[in-house]
């Protein structure tokens, strides 16, 4: 009995190929597995420096924060000091713009008198 040209070759050469085109798709699978487990890592390695960078910026964030409460209460304090100030011309402080250089006759200089036009033509 010879097996080069029997059924039980045939079956055996089909039952090789099949074993063939499992092993390529099995293959395939594990290149295919290898290639997610990279870019699973490479994911892995982003989300870490994500986190890092985070944990970075927690302590700029909470500087940031407590700057801007603080400029905001200087902010109120400028606010309420400026509120004192008076502003405005009312008949006393007109009286009073008056009376200063009488005070104080040498605390500020007085501006020049103005020229007459014919006395400048005079002069040049």
């Amino acid at each position: 009995m010879s097996l080069h040209g029997g059924p039980a070759y045939k079956s055996l050469e089909r039952i090789m190929a099949q074993v063939t085109e499992i092993n390529s798709i099995v293959s395939g699978i594990a290149a295919g597995a290898q290639e997610q487990a990279t870019g699973l890592q490479q994911i892995n390695t982003a989300i870490t420096q994500m986190d890092q960078t985070t944990q970075q910026n927690a302590p700029m964030v909470e500087e940031s924060t407590a700057a801007c409460h603080s400029l905001s209460q200087a902010t109120d304090q400028l606010s309420d000091l400026i509120g004192q100030f008076k502003v405005g011309r009312s008949g006393d402080d007109m009286s009073r713009r008056r009376e200063a250089p009488k005070a104080a006759p040498h605390g500020l200089p007085r501006p020049p008198a103005p020229v007459a036009a014919s006395d400048a033509r005079r002069s040049a």
